[in-house]
């Protein structure tokens, strides 16, 4: 079906490409080698070829100079190029002349199999539209964007109307039949971080969006699957005309399969029952409904018609008494283990649901912030860290969510109560501080905001561990430097002491004879 060429100067990278890579299963029929750009060129020359995956840094002529005599003569060839260098101006000027895809050395193979697939899915639709008319051709290109935009809307609840949706098939020219019933999947898809970091936002949502159209409906060119975000969370929906419920179910088992052999994500699906297509829209909220009332089949494939909605009365879920002596003693694997024992009973009785682990989250912070304040430690400044806010966010999407946000929760709460008990550490710190930002406007209150604490409860620990008072620290620190310039620097008196940090000359005067028994004119004219 597809002819292939591989170019590069690196023999061992070619072994790789070349063995590891099921070349049949993607329709690949022949594949060529190059070491040089002038032997690709000769291949080119004599050869039918559909793809190239060609390194960028090679002697003589690099993969940037074949793609641009390739596109100099005419010849219609799809490129994925490789480098060892994330020297994006490459890719600003391979995209410019029409390359499809950039990979960094050392490239992982599935990421390269799945943008040949991509490449592929790309040829067959440009050779399906080449055999049709000037107007087909027009058709066909704009079939896959005109039918999905119908799904969309339909889905989004703007065709409510049998009439509105029997004018929009009949002008926009699609073959849908109004009279017949149809199953939507929907899934989810969590943890995608990794995911994204590794192939890029576009290309992971695309290489989804493929695999839930050839699984699930059996199209290569989407027409039937809508991407959309719940929150921050992926989502996608399947139209499918297939009714059988059995043969759904293992084509969900396919997807999910493939999910994890490709993905770090977590796909959860379900199978709808069967709907006409003015109740499409309906349909749709309720599975979403149904996805947050049953958290208890996530990372799973389940049947609408198997689960019902659940409602939780108001109620105290955990245990508090209990929650408060695991976290006094410091049992973060007892807390967790309790955690997944409580959701398990709630998955047992089916109520397992976001208002639940929303309910469960709240009588956590309830604890943990109960934990803080008889510490005097300001809980709200401890957790405003990037991974803190994006770990809370996602915490009611599902029982993993809510483990892995309070075990950081609480090892982050652990760890700093320890380095409190250990306050002299804690009290160095606030010397240091106070050694690096005496000549600005500071005070306890400042101070305390730096290191979590409440200003009373910082006060209390400075004055237990050092005897000393924290605001007479800062003015004798002061003064120490103050004297140190009064020795050693022409400036005036009031100069030294706005640059100490007193904005007031008389309170400087009277602190620094407080301090030192005479009055700074004195200390400088006897130093």
């Amino acid at each position: 079906m597809f002819n292939l060429l591989i170019v590069d100067d690196d023999i061992t990278i070619v072994d790789v490409i070349q063995n590891k890579i099921e070349w049949e299963t993607l329709g690949i029929t022949q594949l060529h080698i190059a070491y040089n750009v002038s032997k690709a060129k000769k291949i080119l020359l004599e050869s039918s070829i559909d793809i190239i995956i060609s390194d960028i840094e090679m002697p003589k002529e690099t993969g940037l100079d074949l793609l641009k005599w390739v596109r100099d003569e005419g010849l219609s060839c799809e490129f994925l190029f490789l480098t060892c260098h994330e020297d994006f101006s490459f890719a600003k000027l391979a995209i410019n002349y029409g390359a499809n895809a950039y990979l960094t050395k050392p490239f992982d193979v599935d990421t390269m199999v799945l943008n040949i697939q991509k490449i592929i899915t790309n040829l067959k639709q440009k050779r399906s539209m080449e055999k049709n008319s000037s107007y087909g051709e027009w058709m066909e290109q704009k079939h896959t964007f005109v039918k999905l935009d119908f799904w969309k809307a339909l889905l989004d609840g703007k065709l409510m109307d049998q009439r509105l949706i029997d004018w929009e098939i009949e002008t926009r020219h699609i073959d849908i039949k109004d009279n017949r019933s149809y199953r939507l999947i929907y899934s989810k898809l969590n943890n995608t971080d990794s995911d994204i970091d590794q192939y890029g936002k576009d290309v992971f949502e695309y290489i989804l969006e493929g695999m839930q159209s050839e699984i699930l409906t059996g199209k290569i060119g989407n027409e039937n699957v809508i991407k959309f975000y719940t929150s921050d969370t992926l989502c996608y929906i399947a139209v499918c005309e297939e009714e059988d419920l059995e043969l759904l179910r293992m084509k969900c088992e396919e997807l999910l399969d493939n999910y994890q052999r490709y993905f770090q994500a977590t796909l959860t699906a379900c199978i709808s029952n069967i709907y006409n297509l003015k109740e499409l829209p309906k349909a749709r909220n309720s599975l979403k409904t149904l996805f947050d009332s049953n958290i208890g089949y996530y990372g799973t494939i389940f049947f609408e018609k198997d689960v019902e909605v659940t409602t939780l009365e108001e109620m105290q879920i955990l245990d508090l008494q209990r929650m408060v002596r695991l976290v006094e003693r410091k049992e973060l694997d007892q807390i967790l283990r309790y955690l997944k024992k409580v959701f398990r009973d709630l998955s047992e009785c089916k109520q397992l649901n976001i208002q639940s682990l929303y309910m469960i989250k709240q009588e956590i912070v309830q604890v943990a912030y109960g934990d803080l304040m008889k510490k005097g430690i300001q809980a709200t400044k401890l957790f405003y860290d990037d991974q803190a806010i994006k770990l809370a966010e996602r915490s009611t999407d599902s029982p993993v969510d809510l483990i892995r946000w309070c075990k950081q929760l609480f090892e982050k709460i652990f760890e700093y109560e320890e380095e409190i008990e250990k306050s002299l550490s804690v009290i160095d710190r606030i010397n240091e501080y106070v050694h690096e930002h005496y000549h600005e406007n500071i005070s306890r209150n400042e101070i305390a905001e730096v290191f979590f604490l409440t200003p009373e409860y910082l006060a209390k620990l400075y004055k237990k561990k050092t005897g000393i008072n924290i605001k007479n620290y800062i003015n004798g620190y002061r003064i120490k430097m103050a004297k140190d310039m009064l020795k050693s620097e022409v400036l005036s008196i009031s100069d030294i002491a706005e640059k100490v940090g007193f904005d007031n000359f008389s309170y400087f005067s009277t602190i620094f004879k407080k301090t030192t028994g005479m009055t700074p004119k004195d200390f400088r004219n006897n130093g």
